[in-house]
């Protein structure tokens, strides 16, 4: 039996989110982090000597036109989803976007059609299509373990520590609490 090849991952940007993503995923054996990108070389320099990720670039075209990757992470702000995405789709890479996918409907069809015209992979990362409690909610839904369901109600909040200095508070950049915890 062969086994299979990690499959090689840039990041296309160097926010905190990255560096949760990169610190959760560089000791899997399904995924290797081999690129990380930003607007500042120093930043990716720094970024990838954190976690270990051999090359570096100091902008997102370079590592787009990178033949040592198959697929793009891309934790930008929401407002430049759609343009990396489409981009990353061009070159043929697979694409796993932060959530919100796109800040509209046109914007997110036009992310799904480069991503088909490609033929690639683009993925919302939306971690609760994974989750075992999930998968054991949508069980015990589907074979009326717990009855009929006729109402739910739930709640999901945080708190910012700096609200005004959040990428998440920032309406120009795609934030606000729908985009972010809403979607």
């Amino acid at each position: 039996m062969s086994q299979k090849s990690p499959l090689r991952l840039g990041i296309l940007g160097c926010a905190n989110i990255a560096r949760q993503f990169a610190r959760d995923v560089k000791d899997s054996e399904a995924v290797s982090l081999v690129a990380v990108a930003s607007r500042d070389l120093a930043k990716a320099e720094e970024f990838g000597n954190t976690f270990g990720i051999p090359t570096r670039h100091g902008s997102y075209e370079a590592l787009l036109a990178s033949t040592e990757i198959d697929a793009v992470y891309i934790p930008l702000p929401n407002s430049m989803h759609a343009e990396w995405t489409i981009r990353a789709a061009e070159h043929g890479k697979h694409i796993l976007c932060e959530k919100p996918l796109g800040l509209n409907r046109t914007e997110t069809q036009a992310m799904f059609a480069a991503a088909k015209a490609k033929g690639v992979m683009l993925l919302e990362a939306y971690p609760y299509w994974f989750q075992p409690q999930i998968a054991e909610l949508l069980a015990r839904l589907g074979d009326g373990g717990i009855g009929a369901v006729r109402t739910v109600q739930a709640s999901f909040g945080f708190t910012l520590a700096n609200p005004d200095n959040n990428i998440r508070m920032k309406p120009d950049l795609g934030g606000g609490a729908l985009m972010d915890a809403g979607c």
